[in-house]
């Protein structure tokens, strides 16, 4: 049998050719960007499976001798990172003020006698907050690290965050005195519905949280003690806040105690950053 050929028009080869060579080029080219974002999906991986918090540092108070004498004098210690009681030592300049309220809402300043250490000296029978905060700003966790800016200016930027991180403790110098059980204002609150001075290891005690002075249910509310853990982020137990933001939490031990809540609400600007994040703790003593 003969040799069989097809010719085709010189025209149609220089087209097809011409088609071919277009569409090898794309398959390249869709091929190098898909490698550039599985690239940058690997980059980004270990910042993704990172737990919520992994860097939400969070900010206590450590009260030794909640129940002073009037004209004793009372130790705080701020406590600051991911394992309570004793953690990272806060840097110089996040603090922005740590001060007692009196039961009348009376500001009053404390002796700081070294950078995370101040003092109180309840000067009158009655019950006293202890309150603390760092100057919020903003968090940005990025491909390269974490930095303390918004997105804007920021490349490779995986998420952002604006934090207000707040702490809170009760002090009271009487047997008699009332303990605070009234919103003292901040955004993300933590309220005991009992006195904390009546706690008792293997009792269930209610907290109630507030967001913007209104309940906040369905939230997480975690809690451990001293000596439970010494791993990163490890809570005794966690509960959640009913519809009328009440936690119930059992005293498992005795000791002191944390309390823990975040609550995270979308950034109105998104093009500078994603969401706020609150977070507060509470610490008291159970007997």
């Amino acid at each position: 049998m003969g040799n069989f050929q097809v010719k085709f028009p010189e025209g149609d080869v220089k087209k097809a050719l011409s088609e071919n060579f277009t569409y090898t080029a794309m398959v390249k080219d869709v091929y190098s960007m898909m490698m550039r974002k599985m690239f940058l999906f690997l980059l980004l991986l270990p910042l993704l499976f990172t737990g919520r918090l992994a860097h939400a540092h969070r900010l206590w108070l450590n009260i030794h001798n909640d129940q002073p004498k009037i004209g004793q004098a009372v130790q705080i210690e701020i406590g600051w990172g991911h394992k309570f009681p004793k953690d990272k030592v806060i840097k110089e300049g996040f603090l922005d003020q740590v001060y007692t309220l009196d039961s009348r809402g009376v500001k009053i300043p404390l002796k700081q006698i070294s950078p995370t250490e101040f003092e109180f000296v309840p000067a009158a029978k009655g019950a006293y907050s202890i309150l603390a905060d760092i100057h919020p700003g903003f968090l940005s966790k990025t491909t390269e690290g974490y930095k303390l800016a918004p997105k804007t200016g920021l490349d490779n930027v995986v998420s952002c965050s604006r934090y207000d991180i707040r702490a809170k403790a009760f002090v009271s110098a009487g047997q008699k005195a009332k303990m605070p059980d009234q919103a003292i204002g901040d955004t993300l609150e933590i309220i005991p519905l009992t006195d904390t001075r009546n706690w008792r290891r293997g009792e269930i005690f209610p907290v109630k949280v507030l967001y913007d002075g209104k309940p906040l249910s369905s939230v997480d509310v975690r809690a451990t003690y001293a000596g439970f853990s010494d791993q990163s982020n490890t809570f005794a137990l966690t509960t959640r806040t009913d519809e009328k933001g009440v936690a119930r939490i059992k005293m498992l031990e005795k000791g002191n105690w944390v309390v823990n809540i975040m609550n995270e609400v979308p950034y109105a600007n998104t093009e500078k950053c994603d969401k706020y994040r609150y977070n507060s703790c509470f610490t008291f003593k159970v007997k």
